[in-house]
């Protein structure tokens, strides 16, 4: 018969709740190994076979800008005090909302993302310097994994 009683759930949801750190650290882990890759080696990466528009760092920096690149700034009534260097595609495209524009940036901001929601819902799992070489090492291992072994082309 299954035990399904208030005091394990409430384990189990306290577990949950211990590893949400940990499981957000190696998600940081994977998007720091995208930007990484589409940095350093997009050519020999597995993203060279998705648009390049939207993966390729050298070309989809200018996403957020209007096209043809480069138009002058045009003055907006929703910028305050550092207008853009450039007229934007959409509004705060250069800014706020630059995660919409390419992969480099989307994956930064879900790095950010998944770090800093690490922070805010961390509980102990062993405490102290245990928990910050687990939390260290899950972070580098993943991003090694798949920066060094999984998003390397084979038949580059």
């Amino acid at each position: 018969m299954r035990n399904t009683s208030p005091h394990l759930c409430l384990t189990n949801l306290a577990y949950f709740r211990r590893m949400t750190s940990l499981i957000l650290l190696i998600f940081a882990g994977f998007f720091n190994a995208i930007m990484d890759t589409l940095f350093t080696h997009y050519s020999s990466s597995i993203f060279k076979n998705f648009n390049p528009l939207f993966w390729n760092p050298e070309v989809s920096w200018q996403n957020k800008w209007a096209q043809p690149f480069p138009q002058p700034y045009e003055p907006k009534w929703y910028y305050f005090c550092w207008p853009p260097p450039y007229k934007e595609r959409f509004p705060y495209s250069s800014t706020i909302f630059v995660w919409m524009t390419d992969a480099w940036h989307l994956s930064k901001s879900l790095m950010l993302a998944c770090i800093m929601g690490a922070v805010v819902l961390y509980k102990p799992i062993f405490g102290g310097w245990l928990d910050f070489w687990l939390y260290y090492g899950a972070f580098t291992f993943t991003f090694t994994m798949f920066y060094s072994y999984i998003f390397v082309a084979k038949n580059a």
